[in-house]
C-alpha cells in the first residue's frame, strides 16, 4: 500500500492524539503541568515557551536593501519603539539611499563594498535584531552568524534552501536562545 505524505502526516497526528487521549483518560490528575515539568521542558533547550526579555527600543540592522529590503526599511521605520542603527548592502548606493531615507534622529551606519560586510553589522553591540533581505542562498548563513553574535533574526522567505540549513537554524536558535522568524509580508503590504 502506498501512502501519500499528506496521509502519513494525518495518520501520525491522529495516532499522537489517540495516545495522548488514552494517557489522559488513564489518570487525568497526573497530567497537570507542574513548575518542575515546565522547567524540565525549558532545560531541554527548545524554544517552546521562550520569550526574550522585553525591550523598550528594538535596535535593528538591515542586511540587503535592494528590491524587497528597501521597502522593509521604509515599513519598519514607521513603527514606534524601533531604531534603525545599521544598513548593509554589497552595493554602497543602495545602502546609502536606504540610510538617508530613515526618519530617525541619527543616520544609520552603512556597511558596503565588501562581500562579507554583513559580518561587521552582526558584530555591533547596538543591534538587537538583524533583518535579512539578501539573496536566498545567503539567508541561513547570515542568520546563523547573527544568532551566534547574540542577535535575534528576521529573514525574508525562504529562511533556508535545504533541510540541513533549516535544522541548523533551529539548532542555533535553541542553543543561543535567539528568536529566528521567517517573514512573509506580501499579504500585509500597504497596497494589500
Amino acid at each position: 500500500m502506498e501512502t501519500s505524505r499528506r496521509d502519513f502526516i494525518r495518520l501520525a497526528g491522529l495516532t499522537s492524539l489517540g495516545i495522548m487521549g488514552n494517557k489522559l483518560m488513564a489518570n487525568p490528575a497526573e497530567e497537570t503541568w507542574t513548575d518542575a515539568a515546565v522547567q524540565n521542558l525549558k532545560s531541554q533547550s527548545n524554544m517552546c515557551g521562550f520569550a526574550a526579555p522585553k525591550l523598550d527600543v528594538v535596535r535593528i540592522g538591515f542586511i540587503g536593501v535592494g528590491n524587497r529590503g528597501a521597502s522593509a526599511v521604509y515599513r519598519i521605520d514607521h513603527i514606534q519603539g524601533v531604531e534603525i542603527n545599521a544598513i548593509c548592502d554589497i552595493r554602497r548606493s543602495y545602502a546609502e539611499k536606504s540610510a538617508n531615507g530613515v526618519k530617525g534622529s541619527k543616520k544609520p551606519a552603512v556597511y558596503a563594498d565588501k562581500e562579507e560586510a554583513w559580518k561587521e553589522l552582526c558584530d555591533r553591540q547596538d543591534i538587537d535584531l538583524v533583518y535579512i533581505c539578501t539573496p536566498w542562498s545567503l539567508h541561513a548563513k547570515i542568520a546563523n552568524y547573527a544568532m551566534k553574535a547574540d542577535k535575534h533574526v528576521a529573514i525574508e522567505v525562504p529562511a533556508a534552501t535545504t533541510v540541513d540549513d533549516c535544522w541548523a537554524l533551529v539548532e542555533t536558535s535553541e542553543k543561543y536562545q535567539k528568536h529566528c522568524m521567517m517573514l512573509e509580508n506580501c499579504c500585509y503590504d500597504f497596497l494589500s
